[in-house]
């Protein structure tokens, strides 16, 4: 039999992004974070913007060496009246002109770039359209991410800065001195130009750069001037080519697409667990997932793994079918013979998203570890080179991919929750995944409304940016890699997928407490009579009461109600209850007057009357269990994640959003018909997956990720 042998499980590509979720917890438990120009990490870089850890600057004598010799080629260049772009001569188009003023020109180019849009306080006349901040400035995150790559970069030692400049970025980072800087406005392609003169201003201490400054919660916007001196930092006067070293680079696009890929990776991983949840919830087939299949017939790396995984979270799960056999063709008659493609096809499918974000966290990484800016500086050479590693492609097109995989992922999780939410197709769950009767109980179907919105906006957003640059600066930029817009373009992926995969978690847990609840229903109705104790199983009692029959023809009679009964009840679930379970038990006469029929040599033959009298019996054992078990589920007295007993590695998800994150099973206030006080008591839908958002966007879920991860990579 084949295996997945193949799969190193210590180099894949779910390693690897296991591995950005382990060393970003470890930044934040206080692992140094180190700015040494080499070893910085997209998990690094995850520690420091988004959770404040602040870096350690190497202060070796090599690392400091470098910084010094880079600049004294400069300095040399500068003494020796060469024509150095961008520090005797003009920039861009206009690098036609020349100056001996390297200070003033200095202070020029930055005069020039600080042209962004940001929101100014103040009453207007008219509610704004839309939030002031939001619409016109970056995130703090993005600002730390871009000050600590921006520093990195520089003290690689092609820059030509002074030691002083990474000295002054690193007090501000540390001090959480954080200029205001505009959204939009970059081309990011000679570098992020304007979002980065806006770092150059607050360290010099323009007083017309304003900044957050404080402590988390009490953070206060002020003029950089006011901010430096308040944290005890002399303002930085620039000397020559250090403006354009500051904003000529590629650190704000860098910092943005380090965050995407981190959460893209940890979204990718989601949906391979939403994926195997799917195959429990519509009892699907571990045999989508046979290694054949994957590591021998078509061995793409993403798609191996990714079946790997789904089969192994899998392992022990009471809800998916273990075995594939073959039947004959009267053994199945009306049954779907394989999974539908959302389940079958998901590692075809997933596969080459986790290898393209795969991709571009590797690209991602190594920018955080490039010198970006024109021109470099070779000291060992002493040579002044000029290029255009400011050119951001290779940022945008790892964007391109990531959100175009979001996307994906996107689709197929909209196809596995249409299917979960269609009563036709999902094999018995009731309509809407309605705990109640489904007449006063539309649960989750504006749930399938708002996910067909969040997968429209992801394929909307999944457009190229870079398709769309424009030439630009007298036509010198005339080709842009619109690198930093691709990354807000992410970003904003990211979020609306977010809350899709929220609301898809939200409808599973759903779905498998509803699968737990007809398992003790159909079990507390017939399930014994699989184990061949007929006297313990409801149906045997009133059969054998009822017809005076042998316990061998009970048996055989229980088997055929049983099997009738289930298969109705599972067609009936658009009823509410008692309509359904009178249908269903009525679907049983034809099977007893058949069995009575074709044995004729029984000594009691019943009656119609005595067949529905049993029937009807069947339905008020039916309606009493139905209703004591919908009590005991929505009320907690089954406790809060009765379906974890079903599952297999998956529970470890299931259990923290029913129990550490409290998101219940809905459907009490609808089993109360809502009672005198309709809200009173009521948490909204969009609350609960409100709370499973936030428990992804804020890291919480990043520890049942890993722990599941964990336990499958060795």
């Amino acid at each position: 039999m084949s295996t997945f042998s193949t799969v190193d499980k210590d180099t894949g590509i779910i390693s690897s992004f296991l591995t950005l979720l382990t060393q970003t917890k470890a930044y934040r438990n206080e692992k140094p974070v180190r700015v040494d120009g080499r070893s910085l990490s997209i998990p690094a870089t995850v520690a420091v913007a988004r959770y404040g850890v602040n870096p350690e600057v190497d202060n070796s004598a090599e690392a400091k060496d470098r910084v010094y010799r880079s600049r004294q080629v400069l300095d040399d260049a500068v003494l020796g009246k060469k024509s150095i772009y961008g520090v005797t001569t003009g920039v861009g188009g206009s690098a036609d002109t020349r100056s001996e003023d390297v200070i003033a020109l200095g202070v020029s180019i930055l005069q020039q770039i600080q042209c962004g849009i940001l929101s100014i306080d103040g009453e207007g006349d008219s509610l704004p359209i839309s939030h002031n901040s939001a619409a016109t400035q970056m995130p703090e995150s993005w600002v730390r991410g871009a000050l600590m790559i921006r520093m990195n970069s520089m003290i690689r030692g092609h820059s030509g800065v002074r030691w002083d400049v990474l000295e002054k970025f690193s007090l501000m980072l540390n001090a959480n001195i954080l200029p205001l800087v505009s959204l939009r406005g970059s081309i990011s392609a000679s570098g992020d130009l304007t979002p980065l003169s806006y770092l150059a201003g607050a360290a010099a201490g323009n007083p017309y750069i304003r900044v957050n400054y404080g402590p988390p919660g009490t953070r206060s916007i002020m003029t950089s001037k006011d901010a430096l001196a308040m944290a005890g930092i002399e303002p930085l006067v620039f000397q020559a080519k250090e403006p354009i070293s500051v904003v000529n680079g590629t650190s704000f696009s860098a910092a943005v697409a380090a965050l995407a890929v981190y959460e893209a990776a940890h979204l990718s991983l989601l949906a391979l667990t939403c994926t195997a949840l799917t195959v429990e919830v519509l009892h699907g087939a571990r045999g989508s997932f046979a290694p054949f299949i994957h590591a021998i017939a078509r061995p793409h790396p993403g798609q191996v793994e990714a079946a790997h995984f789904i089969s192994s979270l899998l392992e022990d799960s009471k809800f998916a079918k273990n075995e594939d056999s073959e039947v004959r063709l009267n053994e199945d008659p009306g049954i779907l013979r394989q999974d539908r493609y959302a389940m079958r096809t998901s590692p075809q499918y997933l596969g080459p998203q986790l290898e393209d974000i795969h991709a571009a966290v590797k690209a991602i990484d190594l920018e955080c570890n490039a010198s970006s800016d024109n021109p470099l500086i070779e000291a060992e050479t002493q040579t002044i080179h000029l290029g255009g590693n400011f050119q951001a492609m290779a940022v945008t097109n790892a964007m391109e991919k990531t959100r175009l995989a979001l996307d994906h992922i996107g689709k197929l999780a909209f196809a596995q929750s249409s299917e979960i939410l269609n009563p036709h197709i999902n094999k018995g769950l009731p309509p809407s995944l309605a705990a109640t009767d489904p007449s006063l109980n539309y649960h989750a179907k504006g749930l399938d409304v708002v996910m067909a919105a969040y997968v429209t906006e992801l394929g909307y957003l999944a457009n190229p940016a870079g398709t769309h640059s424009q030439a630009a600066e007298m036509h010198n930029e005339s080709v842009n890699s619109m690198a930093l817009l691709s990354a807000r373009a992410t970003v904003s992926s990211l979020e609306v997928l977010a809350m899709l995969i929220s609301s898809h978690l939200y409808i599973l847990c759903q779905a498998l407490d509803l699968r737990a609840m007809q398992h003790d229903f159909l079990t507390g109705i017939n399930g014994v009579v699989d184990s061949g104790e007929a006297i313990s199983c409801p149906f045997s009692v009133q059969l054998t009461s009822a017809f005076k029959l042998k316990t061998s023809d009970v048996l055989d009679l229980s088997s055929l109600v049983n099997r009738v009964f289930r298969d109705s009840y599972h067609s009936t679930v658009t009823m509410d209850l008692k309509e359904q379970m009178q249908v269903v038990t009525s679907s049983c006469i034809p099977v007893i007057v058949k069995f009575f029929a074709t044995n004729p040599s029984l000594h009691y033959q019943p009656t119609l009357s005595d067949i529905m009298a049993v029937t009807n019996a069947f339905a008020t054992r039916g309606i009493d269990l139905m209703s004591q078990l919908r009590d005991q589920y929505l009320t907690g007295l089954k406790g809060r994640a009765p379906a974890s007993l079903y599952l297999g590695r998956t529970c470890h998800i299931y259990q923290f959003i029913r129990v550490e994150l409290g998101v219940p099973m809905h459907g009490e206030e609808n089993l109360k018909r809502f009672g005198n006080a309709p809200y009173a008591n009521t948490k909204t839908i969009g609350h609960h997956v409100s709370v499973i958002y936030k428990a992804i966007m804020d890291g919480k879920m990043h520890e049942v990720i890993t722990s599941m991860i964990g336990e499958w990579v060795p």
